[in-house]
């Protein structure tokens, strides 16, 4: 099943912060990475071209980092309820 719905940059770092204390992203050249728990997640997209202070993520890219930092889905959806 796939989903077309978009996540704001900020509601990632929101829920990040609050499932995932400590969690670090940096930008890089083409991705943003995610550090927490001593494991690094490359696959956060930066954005389209143009301004990205608050870019548009797909759905997927989140439930990708959630099952990839083992982070508890129902404080995940609770941050984040286009995750339902």
């Amino acid at each position: 099943m796939s989903s077309f719905t978009i996540v704001r940059f900020k509601d990632i770092r929101r829920m990040l912060g609050e499932c995932a204390p400590g969690a670090g992203i940096e930008k890089k050249k083409h991705r943003h990475w995610v550090r927490y728990g001593g494991k690094t997640y490359r696959g956060l997209p930066l954005g389209r071209h143009g301004k990205r202070e608050n870019p548009e993520i797909e759905i997927g890219h989140v439930r990708q980092l959630i099952r990839y930092f083992g982070i508890d889905e129902d404080g995940a959806r609770q941050a984040i309820p286009a995750l339902s």
